[in-house]
């Protein structure tokens, strides 16, 4: 199983960017190569994606500046996506590291990395910009 892990540096403060990520509902704002939607059900929370619909679970660690996310595509199948918010300075470091799944081809997984690079300058630009509307 290989793995890849991305970092960014982002000019906003950890709290700031671990509630960013930590909210599934804000998932489709900033994993734009991953959601689609998402939703809550009885279950959990149902994620659309490119290749239809997964079941996600987040364990978030506000104090430990954790945030994993555990994606399950199918039954008894389950990849596990880990981040962490570090403080730096005034601003945070945001590490992510995935996994590949089993049965997830290489090629799919090299399409996961190089649309993670993406989503990370996405996370940057919501967490660093104010909005005045």
């Amino acid at each position: 199983m290989r793995s890849d892990t991305q970092a960014i540096s982002i000019d906003a403060s950890p709290s700031k960017v671990l509630e960013l990520v930590a909210n599934p509902e804000n998932l489709p704002r900033w994993a734009v190569g991953f959601a689609r939607s998402v939703r809550r059900d009885s279950e959990g929370w149902a994620v659309t994606t490119a290749g239809g619909e997964v079941r996600l679970k987040v364990e978030a660690n506000a104090a430990a500046g954790t945030v994993d996310f555990l994606i399950s595509p199918a039954p008894g199948v389950q990849a596990l996506a880990a981040s962490r918010v570090l403080p730096r300075g005034a601003g945070s470091e945001y590490v992510f590291t995935q996994f590949q799944a089993p049965g997830m081809p290489d090629e799919a997984f090299g399409k996961s990395v190089a649309a993670l690079v993406h989503e990370l300058k996405v996370v940057k630009a919501l967490a660093e910009v104010e909005c005045p509307l």
